[in-house]
Parts: C-alpha cells; sequence; structure tokens
C-alpha cells in the first residue's frame, strides 16, 4: 500500500491524536513517515509530549466552593430564563397558521369584489362605446 505524503500542516493537526493514541493504523502511518523526515516536526512531537508528560505530574487544581456556586447559580438563571419563554406551541402555531389563511383568502375575495364591483360590465362598456362613437358620428 502506498503511502500519501502529509505536509507540515495536516501532521501538525494530528500530532496531539498521535501522541494520545487515537489516529488510525493508516493515518498514523502517515503522520510516522512524515516525522521520519522533518525534524520541524519532530521536534514540535517531543515538546508536545514533554507537556503533556508535565501536565500529567501536576495535580489538577481543584475548584473553590465559590466557583462551583457561582456556576451552578448561573446554570439554575439561565434554566428559569428558557422555562420563561420557549416559544410557542405547535398547537398556537397551528391555529395561528389557519387564521391567517383565513384572513388571507377573505381579504382577496373582498378586495376582488371591490375591485370587481367598480367595474362596468362588459354590456355597460359596449353601450357606453356605442354611444360615444353615435355622438362623435363616426
Amino acid at each position: 500500500m502506498k503511502v500519501m505524503s502529509m505536509n507540515c500542516d495536516e501532521v501538525r493537526l494530528r500530532l496531539v491524536s498521535l501522541a494520545d493514541g487515537a489516529l488510525s493504523a493508516g493515518e498514523a502511518e502517515e503522520v510516522r513517515g512524515h516525522l521520519a523526515g522533518c525534524e520541524g516536526c519532530r521536534r514540535l512531537l517531543e515538546q508536545l509530549r514533554a507537556d503533556a508528560e508535565l501536565l500529567r505530574r501536576e495535580p489538577a487544581p481543584e475548584a473553590t466552593d465559590g466557583l462551583a456556586t457561582r456556576i451552578m447559580a448561573e446554570v439554575r438563571a439561565r434554566e428559569r430564563r428558557a422555562e420563561l419563554w420557549s416559544g410557542p406551541s405547535p398547537a398556537l402555531a397551528r391555529v395561528a397558521a389557519v387564521v391567517l389563511v383565513a384572513v388571507g383568502i377573505w381579504l382577496g375575495v373582498a378586495l376582488g369584489r371591490g375591485i370587481m364591483g367598480n367595474q362596468p360590465s362588459l354590456d355597460q362598456q359596449l353601450a357606453a362605446y356605442g354611444i360615444r362613437v353615435a355622438e362623435q358620428g363616426l
């Protein structure tokens, strides 16, 4: 199987995953192939491993009681705000949609009647045209 060559940017994105053993066998092989020929990326991997070792040796800082209390207060406040407004219910949205459609139909019919009601019928238009022609003597 031919191993595709990765560039430094692609390798740097995968170095932490390589150090953690989180890459697939194929990806790990590609990264190691690049590392064999790239001193800069090898040094970066060594530095990442050294930093990870330092972090493992240092105890994790403990959160103070005040921090935990403030975080939980903020979580509760956000939950209350979310409960106050959760958006319209699906039933209300359906009712609103039906009302809007009904109003739209009613307006269309009312406006259509108003526009058409103000217009003379075709017979009236033809009679008026005939009168004008007769008056002008054409």
